[in-house]
């Protein structure tokens, strides 16, 4: 019997890759025309920008660090442009210091990715923000169970780990900030709690990125406990 082929989480989606090295675009094209997208690349962001004048993405994920126009330049470009200001940008970028941080919030940034890329990590990103996440801009996503509520973080044995907030919550896991990373493939439980009563989701921990001096990690549900 054929295994069902498992659906593919930016399926119809166009996106556009800006960057000026030839193997990292190489490798997020692959990665994203594997889960589903159209994808579009730009080596520079004179060229991102022509491109932009005919065709209109989804998302784009820009590099910070480009020669002759950087990506701040690119960044403040589309934002000057009606027809594409809307779109959502990704950063891609090595630099985690607070100024970044706060420059990338206050020109509209939705969110950072940080080399070197995990791909699962830069996947979920994607669809995270196509979804409607900005972590960068302290807005969640469209899901109904996604409300920024405190959220804590417990071991198997049921002891905390650390509290921190909830980004963005669906069916298939959770991102959430944190003031200290935790482990790659930790088991841990998600406690969340409403008017409802408590809820406790079986988690593993899947990605980790610093922003500023707090750290996002991404969640893979389990089973409900």
């Amino acid at each position: 019997m054929t295994a069902p082929v498992p659906p593919q989480p930016l399926a119809s989606r166009r996106i556009l890759i800006v960057d000026d090295q030839p193997s990292i675009r190489g490798v997020l094209e692959l990665a994203l025309q594997e889960a589903g997208a159209e994808v579009w690349t730009a080596p520079d962001g004179k060229l991102a920008l022509e491109l932009l004048g005919s065709k209109i993405p989804d998302l784009i994920l820009l590099d910070l660090s480009m020669p002759n126009m950087d990506g701040w330049e690119v960044m403040e470009a589309i934002k000057s442009l009606p027809r594409v200001s809307g779109i959502p940008v990704i950063l891609e970028t090595s630099t985690e210091d607070y100024p970044s941080f706060d420059r990338a919030r206050k020109l509209g940034a939705a969110a950072f990715i940080s080399k070197p890329f995990r791909l699962g990590e830069l996947v979920e990103t994607c669809r995270r923000t196509l979804d409607g996440a900005r972590p960068l801009q302290g807005k969640l996503g469209t899901t109904p169970e996604a409300k920024g509520q405190r959220v804590e973080l417990l071991d198997a044995d049921g002891d905390l780990l650390a509290t921190g907030w909830l980004l963005d919550h669906d069916a298939k896991g959770a991102q959430v900030d944190l003031g200290q990373p935790l482990a790659l493939s930790q088991a841990v439980r998600l406690s969340l709690q409403d008017r409802a009563g408590v809820e406790t989701l079986e988690a593993e921990v899947r990605w980790v990125t610093r922003t500023g001096d707090r750290y996002h990690h991404g969640l893979s549900f389990g089973r409900k406990g």
